[in-house]
């Protein structure tokens, strides 16, 4: 299921530099640069919580409102400050909605394997995202991975996810998405000094003592 394209309000940047910016961050703002289309870069700043919440609901797609024309971007790179979990940087890239455009999309495994159910069982997931190809205004949220066949034999590929219509995927069918693992669990008793007599080393060093 594809997003309804959110709409963000933003204003051409006429200073550039890190002070600038800096300034832009402490007012809630976020400096971004919109390529592509054999346009001229458009240095634009915008509000950050806007930007914020469509990242973290998973769009791809945003409409810029600049100075009451729209422009479709797709959301290409995002920086963040580790320490405020809070936007810094956003570089765009303009599209038509009809337009075939590559991206990445996150994965949301579904279902309830009994291999996990075993004691130990862990599942390793190596990618966090699959490669796919569609128009523009069809990027699904994400793409569901059902996982109710995993087992600790039988790993879950890429070729099991539930591609939407017209989506295609480009990520190699055969790689590897889900996995399980036993963890073995050290036994107490391997633990534990064996009983009976101590090792000939400490006797010697308690002997070498006494001497002394």
């Amino acid at each position: 299921m594809s997003h309804d394209i959110p709409t963000i309000n933003a204003e051409q940047r006429t200073k550039l530099g890190t002070r600038y910016s800096q300034r832009l961050r402490e007012d809630g703002k976020i400096p971004v640069v919109l390529y592509g289309h054999g346009q001229e870069p458009l240095h634009l700043a915008v509000e950050q919580k806007p930007l914020f919440d469509a990242v973290v609901s998973h769009a791809h797609l945003i409409d810029l409102d600049v100075a009451g024309k729209t422009e479709t971007a797709l959301i290409k790179d995002i920086q963040w400050d580790y320490l405020s979990r809070h936007l810094i940087h956003a570089d765009l890239t303009r599209v038509d909605r009809s337009e075939r455009v590559e991206v990445e999309v996150g994965i949301e495994f579904t279902g309830d394997p009994k291999a996990l159910q075993q004691a130990g069982a862990v599942m390793d997931h190596p990618l966090q995202t699959l490669s796919i190809a569609c128009r523009a205004d069809a990027i699904p949220e994400t793409i569901i991975v059902p996982i109710d066949e995993l087992t600790s034999d039988t790993p879950v590929h890429a070729s099991a996810a539930t591609i939407p219509d017209g989506v295609e995927l480009l990520t190699p069918g055969d790689t590897v998405l889900a996995s399980v693992s036993i963890t073995q669990a050290v036994e107490d008793e391997e633990l534990e000094t064996p009983g009976g007599d101590e090792p000939e080393v400490i006797n010697k060093g308690k002997e070498e003592d006494d001497a002394e």
